[in-house]
């Protein structure tokens, strides 16, 4: 659960670290969005490991920027849907089934958002 987090601020962080450019709010989002596949395959291993839905919502409220927050609390609830599976075959699947495609859905989200 930790690495969602490292990974959303890093991110988030790194948009925010070069002060040359200031980054537009899509080029933001790109950069968050980037990092989505990733934080799926963490969220979907911590639903497979067990982890409370509700500790991963907490988690999700660290995130500063108000937008990504509640992009990764949906996509929380999204996995958390998602049976506990018992065998790895199955656990792998869900794991490649879920991060399939997300950075595309994270900027569809985006373009929403607008």
């Amino acid at each position: 659960m930790n690495k969602i987090l490292l990974l959303v601020v890093s991110a988030v962080a790194l948009a925010g670290c070069s002060k040359p450019k200031e980054l537009s709010p899509q080029e933001a989002w790109h950069n968050f969005c980037s990092v989505i596949p990733g934080a799926a395959v963490n969220i979907m291993t911590d639903r497979q490991q067990g982890v409370k839905e509700a500790d991963a919502l907490e988690h999700a409220k660290k995130i500063p920027d108000q937008h990504a927050q509640v992009y990764l609390q949906s996509l929380i609830k999204e996995a958390y849907k998602v049976p506990i599976y018992e065998n790895s075959n199955q656990r792998q699947k869900a794991l490649d089934d879920f991060s399939k495609g997300r950075d595309q859905e994270c900027l569809k989200q985006a373009a929403q958002n607008k």
